[in-house]
């Protein structure tokens, strides 16, 4: 790979970039023209509908039943409020409120109490669902609760009592944070959702044109028949699209950071001592090109994938959407930034931003979130590369997917797209018919889920196309040698993804909620054996002809290899469980290689039940003597369990490897 090209492409792609009129407006011109207009003009357009508001007031009428002293002195208060009216409450009164020509009702009633104390109850009847309605009521709080005060005082001094008996506890606030920290926590939870989207948006606007821009001009091919590997043709487009997308998000800083100080300046703010902290937006600036590097990444494989800008833009969709509802986490209190959040992307990112402007983050989470983003990074790259050097993908033409064509080839239903499709709707079927089920009978409900939201679509859409259901999930009888050595596989394998789920629990704790969640799974009111059938066999059989027998036929273009890590990657999303995806995750990376080495599915659907069925053994037997010898209390497992598990899972790997051989696979 040649830095040089790369440098050359990087060059010409920029300069391409930099002479359309479009992404120059949208870049660099928008953002400068866009603040000053959104902070002048509506911090002036809110000013002066609150002074509308105010001055606009409101009519209320007033039901007196009671129509003494204290009444009296309710209404007086009542009446002292600036631009409200007052009527007395007569027939009308109801239809003039319901045609909103009166805007609150207010009533004052009597009652004595056991001990004779009379005490008054004042009802209002509002709408909160408008502006008026919420000033109006807290206006009529604050009058009502002064007049409150003046009707207890002049009672006490009746039955002479001092009236400062009211003031006997005071409290005393003291707020420690400053102005500058106040600031900050606004700008926390704004900054992050704002300048995520704007990284995105700048960046989809140009990998769109990059490659599936191309394609649409027919000038791809010219690049693709140059010197320049396509190795470094990636690298070059990579790289412009980080550079439009930081100069976008550079643009959009410097504009609001200078709308916001001529806001701060006009509203008095700077000379209360209060200063936009220009050190927290650097640090934002510099936090934001992990993300940069992964947004452009990801938007080039999409590119890539495109047959045109328009399928590149459908596809950017789930994308910005996704992003837009991980950066709203900004907006929600109590959210702690933990290294578990440092490890979710956007997320951490958002987070992050929230805690530099309020000046209260860790180094650790700094340098988790920047990691975790860039790990993402290099296999989004590596995708890309992947995808650019594949003339199917990269000179895609019109699919026709419609059912007709299905049937007269059913062979090209079993491609990535409608994989991922498939994959998408049992998700959803999962998500929303699976927690319904569960929810009203848990064991029921699991096993309603395994059948009719997992095996069954897959027989059916094999049924619907013909297709030879034995051939296709691969229930082919496995050797005899094979079906000796996957338990010694499986029960180790079992044991390492426990320990590794305790690693993760240690660094990055488990909330309480979802171990409760997890144990009601295992105590269920049933006995052992069907405890067994609906944790490990139904899960063992059903999940394994999804994921190892249908889900590989979509990605038997790619290698063997790669089609494991896919539905290994499929298999631990479709738990929709972030705590256990990588425990999972490698789970799935074992019960692929069974599948895919040995050619019968039913070494995975063992192994499968084998794992599920220790993990309800060492639960229901977690309190027997004998278990102390292996656990280090409830569940959890000892450590040096990982030593021997470790040497016999290898050793029955290599033997299975050996024994599995055949034609195919050598």
């Amino acid at each position: 790979m040649s830095f040089r090209n790369i440098i050359t492409v990087y060059r010409k792609e920029l300069l391409e970039m930099l002479r359309d009129k479009r992404t120059l407006f949208t870049t660099i011109l928008l953002p400068i023209i866009l603040y000053p207009l959104i902070f002048v003009g509506f911090s002036s357009l809110m000013s002066r509908q609150s002074v509308k508001l105010e001055e606009k007031g409101a009519t209320i009428a007033i039901a007196d039943s009671v129509n003494n002293d204290t009444s009296r002195e309710l209404i007086k208060g009542l009446e002292g409020i600036e631009f409200f009216k007052y009527l007395p409450y007569n027939a009308a009164s109801e239809q003039l409120f319901a045609e909103k020509e009166i805007q609150a009702i207010v009533s004052i009633t009597d009652s004595l109490g056991e001990d004779q104390l009379r005490s008054y109850k004042i009802g209002v009847r509002f709408d909160k669902s408008d502006e008026q309605g919420q000033m109006l009521i807290g206006k009529i709080n604050r009058s009502i609760n002064d007049s409150e005060k003046k009707v207890v005082e002049q009672e006490l001094r009746r039955s002479g009592l001092n009236p400062n008996l009211l003031n006997m506890v005071r409290i005393a606030e003291f707020d420690v944070s400053t102005a500058q920290k106040k600031l900050g926590t606004i700008l926390g939870m704004i900054l992050p959702y704002l300048l995520i989207i704007l990284l995105l948006s700048g960046a989809s606007v140009v990998a769109a044109d990059l490659v599936a821009g191309e394609k649409e001009r027919r000038t791809l091919e010219t690049l693709l028949v140059s010197s320049a590997q396509r190795t470094e043709i990636v690298v070059g487009k990579y790289l412009t699209i980080i550079t439009i997308a930081m100069v976008n998000v550079l643009v959009n800083l410097v504009s609001l950071f200078f709308s916001a100080k001529y806001m701060a300046s006009q509203s008095g703010l700077e000379t209360a001592g209060v200063s936009l902290p220009l050190n927290s937006f650097l640090i934002l600036f510099l936090a934001l090109i992990p993300l940069a590097t992964l947004f452009a990444a990801i938007l080039l494989s999409i590119s890539t994938f495109s047959r045109n800008m328009k399928e590149a833009r459908s596809y950017e969709q789930p994308l910005l959407t996704v992003s837009m509802l991980l950066a709203m986490i900004s907006f929600f209190p109590a959210f702690e930034f933990n290294n578990l959040m440092a490890l979710i992307p956007i997320i951490n990112i958002s987070l992050l931003f929230k805690a530099v402007m309020i000046g209260d983050f860790q180094i650790s989470h700094l340098l988790i979130t920047i990691g975790s983003t860039l790990v993402l990074d290099v296999l989004a790259i590596w995708a890309t590369i992947k995808l650019f050097n594949s003339e199917g993908v990269l000179f895609r033409t019109e699919d026709d997917s419609s059912i007709k064509s299905i049937r007269s080839n059913k062979r090209s239903f079993f491609n990535p797209y409608n994989g991922l499709v498939f994959f998408v709707i049992a998700l959803v079927l999962l998500f929303y018919l699976g927690g319904s089920m569960q929810k009203q009978d848990l064991a029921k409900g699991l096993v309603q889920t395994q059948i009719l939201l997992i095996a069954l679509p897959v027989l059916l859409t094999l049924r619907l196309l013909k297709q030879n259901s034995k051939e296709v999930l691969r229930l082919k009888a496995p050797r005899l040698k094979e079906i000796i050595l996957v338990p010694f596989m499986a029960i180790p394998a079992a044991i390492l993804v426990s320990l590794l789920s305790q690693l993760i629990d240690h660094f990055f704790p488990f909330p309480s909620e979802y171990l409760e969640q997890l144990g009601r799974l295992f105590q269920m009111k049933m006995p052992l054996w069907q405890q067994f059938l609906v944790i490990a066999v139904a899960p063992g059989i059903c999940e394994e002809l999804m994921f190892r027998g249908f889900f590989p036929r979509f990605f038997e273009g790619k290698s063997k290899s790669t089609t494991v890590w896919i539905t290994a990657l499929l298999f631990a999303a479709f738990h929709l469980d972030p705590f256990r995806f990588v425990p999972v995750f490698f789970l799935g990376l074992l019960l692929g290689y069974l599948t895919i080495r040995s050619g019968s599915i039913y070494n995975s659907m063992l192994s499968h039940t084998i794992n599920n069925g220790l993990a309800l053994v060492l639960v229901s037997f977690a309190d027997k003597p004998w278990m102390k010898y292996l656990s280090s209390g409830g569940d959890a497992l000892r450590i040096w369990l990982a030593i021997p598990a470790l040497i016999i899972f290898s050793g029955a790997l290599y033997l299975f490897h050996r024994v599995s051989k055949t034609e195919e696979n050598s």
